[in-house]
């Protein structure tokens, strides 16, 4: 889809910015002509005619002025304008950047992960030892005795796993840490990696998810976070030796 400049959409703020950043860092007022090859150096492959409509949009919002019949300049408006632009593209940047680690299948990105998820998970861990109720102790009772009857059936565990974690995370309150841990299991790779990875260490039946269940049943936060980083300790320590081979 086009906007009436006839931008596509999805890229006009992408190249509004390089517009607005190519007028303000030029010495002199600018007209499409310029600017159009400005933007094509950038990536950008705009017609004149498309860079001119481009232009007069701005012009009519406000975010530029003409200089006679030189080109146009940035009015203080335009300036506010480029800095939200710029502050946007650096929030995009890192939030691809943060989900194509999380979605990665290289080894040195899923040992990040597991160091990412041990940081959150601790803290999940203490807080629900806080502030878990009698429900949530129940359901995580009963999550680890699924994977516990799982495991000595030979099945696989990662989704019980999963939820596991995500009772624990819901159990402690706090949402964004939720919402973090939800975020930090999106890689169905990741899943199907570790889970062949504890099967060969034999760690498929491990006690630690017994073990952070007992520190919040014992209302322990300094017992739940220890168990916790030592769970994720084993982890990352069982995919080193795995890939060593």
């Amino acid at each position: 889809m086009h906007d009436r400049g006839g931008v596509r959409v999805a890229d006009r703020d992408e190249v509004v910015k390089d517009l607005l950043l190519l007028i303000q860092e030029a010495a002199e007022p600018l007209g499409a002509g310029a600017l159009r090859w400005g933007l094509q150096e950038r990536g950008h492959g705009l017609s004149e005619a498309t860079v001119g409509r481009l232009l007069g949009d701005l012009e009519a919002q406000g975010f530029l002025e003409k200089d006679r019949n030189k080109g146009r300049r940035l009015t203080p408006e335009g300036r506010k304008h480029l800095a939200l632009l710029e502050q946007a593209s650096v929030r995009d940047s890192a939030a691809r950047d943060f989900v194509d680690s999380v979605l990665s299948q290289d080894r040195d990105r899923i040992l990040e992960l597991l160091e990412a998820r041990r940081a959150v998970e601790q803290e999940t861990a203490r807080l629900a030892a806080q502030h878990a109720t009698e429900e949530d102790v129940e359901d995580l009772r009963r999550s680890v005795e699924i994977m516990e009857s799982q495991a000595r059936e030979g099945k696989g565990v990662s989704e019980e796993d999963t939820r596991f974690h995500r009772i624990l995370a819901r159990a402690g309150g706090n949402r964004l840490l939720g919402a973090a841990v939800d975020l930090l299991r999106q890689n169905p790779f990741y899943a199907r990696e570790l889970e062949i990875i504890r099967r060969e260490a034999g760690r498929v039946a491990n006690p630690d998810h017994r073990k952070i269940l007992e520190a919040v049943e014992q209302r322990d936060p300094e017992l739940a976070e220890l168990a916790m980083r030592r769970h994720l300790d084993n982890l990352m320590e069982d995919c080193r030796r795995y890939w060593r081979r």
